[in-house]
């Protein structure tokens, strides 16, 4: 123990001389957690490039202090108050921070302004947290209504969702269909779609609202076709292929786990109504030059909405 203070105070005299008076003068201060020859050699090293920057001029003094594996770097010019902290990635790059601690301070510079391509310490090179999410597979089944047209299908969706604690990015190709008896109303739907959705808690149980964008094909047919002696109204028979947003809300359970379970209601929004043609229909039977029956287009807004269940993982 004697052995090391006296080293401690061999260093301290090498870089503090004795005259109050003299030009330049560099003490160390403080020495948190770093052992006598430890904290001796880093100030000689921080005073020597101090004394060689300023030229000798100046009053200095520096504090350490360790934490982790990082040593704390405190420099300060007394004679001007000026300070300057550094985080070394340890005793050795303390020699690399020291003359960048004696640039910055003996010549009025910020520390980021002597950055070398030489000279970058840990703390500035170390990447930075960021929140991460995640990238999940997703398979769901959904009955399907069509508001404004009364048919009923069922389908299955196929996509990927990047999800993190408070939202989620759904990517989503769905398909459905019916499987009504001619002439009951009908629909079929292929969509692809990708969107937002917002949780509501953090919690393994969660409501979300969301909304998007999707391509919509779209297919409503009903009624029989028309005949003569038929029946005289009823037939409809449109497609459409366009863009449509959407709107969801829905729960999602399990959301501490790996997989999770997601209960939705989802309504798609085409930007335009479906058109059936109008239909002329002649008999072999009708006199020559009689008008045939026509059967007046029609126009539908068809809405598709799907209740389903979808999994993640």
């Amino acid at each position: 123990m004697r052995r090391l203070v006296a080293v401690f105070l061999l260093a301290l005299g090498a870089t503090a001389p004795a005259g109050a008076d003299e030009p330049f003068r560099c003490v160390l201060k403080e020495a948190g957690g770093l052992s006598a020859v430890e904290a001796g050699t880093a100030v000689g090293l921080i005073c020597d490039d101090l004394r060689r920057e300023s030229g000798g001029q100046g009053t200095f003094e520096i504090r350490l202090g360790v934490l982790g594996s990082l040593v704390n770097v405190t420099a300060t010019r007394l004679d001007t108050g000026e300070s300057i902290s550094v985080r070394a990635g340890g005793l050795e790059e303390v020699p690399l921070a020291s003359a960048r601690i004696a640039e910055a301070l003996v010549h009025h510079r910020t520390l980021a302004s002597t950055q070398r391509v030489d000279n970058l310490l840990v703390e500035e090179t170390r990447e930075a947290r960021v929140k991460r999410g995640s990238v999940k597979f997703t398979l769901g089944v959904a009955d399907l209504e069509s508001i404004g047209h009364g048919a009923r299908g069922a389908g299955f969706s196929l996509g990927l969702t990047y999800a993190t604690p408070r939202f989620a990015l759904p990517a989503e190709m769905r398909f459905a269909w019916d499987d009504n008896a001619y002439p009951e109303p009908g629909i079929s739907l292929f969509s692809v779609s990708l969107g937002g959705r917002g949780y509501l808690s953090k919690r393994d149980v969660s409501p979300f609202v969301g909304g998007g964008l999707g391509l919509l094909w779209l297919d409503a047919h009903g009624g029989e076709y028309p005949y003569p002696g038929g029946p005289s109204s009823g037939y409809f028979q449109a497609e459409s292929l366009g863009v449509a947003p959407y709107v969801e809300a829905g729960v999602e359970v399990l959301r501490l786990h790996r997989g999770r379970i997601g209960l939705h209601v989802r309504a798609d929004f085409p930007l335009a109504a479906l058109h059936s043609e109008e239909i002329e229909v002649w008999s072999e039977w009708d006199p020559p030059g009689s008008a045939p029956r026509v059967y007046p287009a029609q126009s539908r807004y068809v809405v598709p909405v799907s209740i389903g269940i979808s999994v993640a993982f």
